[in-house]
């Protein structure tokens, strides 16, 4: 979409002066993924390059040491001056994140290095095994472990929406599921890892609170489970919005995209069935022809590519 609104806006600078509307994007991301992430790194490109699109860069940090000890202090209900040796340490260690100073916070809870003394009641906390408590390289560790600890449909659950990336629609989660009974157990699975911090309402989608945390939660499976999964779920969600793409030439709506991407992401798993190869092949190559109608002409690649290798 940002490109071909940056396709458009160009082509228009060229002719005659046209009275256009404002949009404004506001998006996040780390400084290594500019060279790791290539299609970033070509829309960071393009927006470079366009004469039409301008640019505002703001280098975020994180948050100071006198706001991650606010934080604590509001967290475990204590003065500042009493929280400052425990914020010093978990400052250090959680490099100033937000979402790693919590989690931190948790993993020390879980392992009694943070205890609540009813006697006191106040929390308490052990400094030296709080030193020694690794956090800078084990983060990913440590979410996964906090990931494995829930139970096994709540880890499934957590899968499931990986599986979609950083965040999916509520709607599209229903569609993965075979009935309202299955999309109500889910619902529970997600609200306990919501209630686990593993997991966020953002308005209609559900969202993860941190790359690591989606990461932690795709990597449950092996390679070939998580092509499975990615495939069986696009066929399921195909299957219940089937009503929506009876019509040949019509429109489709943004669940068979959703579907269409998971299909594709499974591009190793081979498809025998006759029918289905036709139906799949069929639906990409609308797929792409939108895509190719707003100048999204990688994607529109990518998805005619996708259609032809079930011919």
């Amino acid at each position: 979409l940002i490109t071909s609104l940056i396709v458009d806006a160009d082509f228009l600078s060229m002719g005659e002066e046209v009275q256009q509307r404002c949009v404004c994007f506001v998006a996040a991301y780390r400084n290594h993924e500019e060279c790791s992430n290539e299609k970033l790194s070509h829309l960071l490109e393009a927006l470079k390059n366009s004469t039409t699109v301008h640019i505002t860069t703001l280098n975020l940090g994180g948050i100071s040491l006198e706001g991650t000890n606010r934080m604590i202090a509001n967290m475990l209900k204590l003065p500042i001056r009493l929280t400052r040796p425990l914020c010093e340490v978990v400052h250090r260690k959680a490099r100033g994140n937000p979402l790693f100073v919590r989690m931190f916070l948790s993993v020390l809870f879980e392992e009694h290095a943070l205890t609540y003394s009813l006697k006191e009641k106040r929390w308490l906390w052990d400094i030296d095994d709080i030193r020694q408590t690794s956090m800078d390289e084990e983060l990913a560790l440590i979410l996964s472990q906090k990931v494995s600890r829930m139970s096994q449909d709540v880890q499934q659950a957590l899968t499931l929406v990986s599986c979609f990336g950083m965040r999916v629609e509520g709607d599209v989660l229903r569609m993965t599921s075979r009935d309202e009974d299955e999309f109500s157990k889910m619902s529970r699975c997600l609200e306990s890892a919501i209630q686990e911090n593993l997991l966020e309402m953002d308005g209609k989608y559900y969202a993860f609170p941190h790359d690591l945390v989606q990461q932690a939660a795709y990597e449950r499976l092996l390679d070939e489970e998580v092509l499975s999964l990615h495939f069986n779920v696009g066929l399921q969600i195909l299957k219940n919005a089937s009503h929506s793409i009876t019509v040949e030439n019509g429109s489709l709506p943004s669940t068979i995209f959703a579907a269409l991407e998971q299909v594709a992401i499974a591009k190793d798993l081979t498809v025998s069935e006759p029918t289905l190869r036709v139906t799949l092949a069929t639906l990409f190559l609308r797929a792409g022809n939108r895509y190719f109608e707003l100048a999204a002409f990688p994607s529109a690649l990518s998805f005619f590519e996708r259609g032809l290798s079930f011919m």
